[in-house]
């Protein structure tokens, strides 16, 4: 019974421990600083936009644009990257939406940070 009380206290001590050990990761992750940008996205029938701002000199975004085509079929395609300070919208047309077959189901971005 000594031994069963030992190995109870000493299984107990190791929780303890770990615990303490794992409390600063907890707080250090409670002091995370959460990138703050903001971008905007907008499309017409056809064509999707981007646009972000206060992004770093080396971050980029572009859009993504979700085409749907008169059978319900989608397909994501991407516009060109514009640097993070540059305040350009970037811009995808859906290919084949002459005629109407295809058009924007919506549009989003991609942001990509260094």
């Amino acid at each position: 019974m000594r031994s069963t009380i030992g190995s109870v206290v000493a299984v107990a001590t190791s929780v303890l421990a770990a615990g303490a050990l794992m409390a600063p990761a907890a707080a250090a992750a409670d002091d995370d600083v959460s990138v703050k940008y903001v971008c905007t996205s907008k499309n017409t029938v056809t064509t999707g936009y981007a646009k972000c701002a206060d992004l770093a000199k080396l971050d980029r975004y572009r859009v993504k644009v979700t085409c749907i085509d008169s059978r319900g079929v989608k397909a994501v395609f991407y516009g060109p990257w514009r640097s993070g300070k540059s305040g350009e919208w970037s811009q995808r047309k859906c290919p084949g939406t002459q005629g109407g077959a295809v058009g924007v189901y919506k549009a989003g971005y991609q942001v990509e940070l260094f």
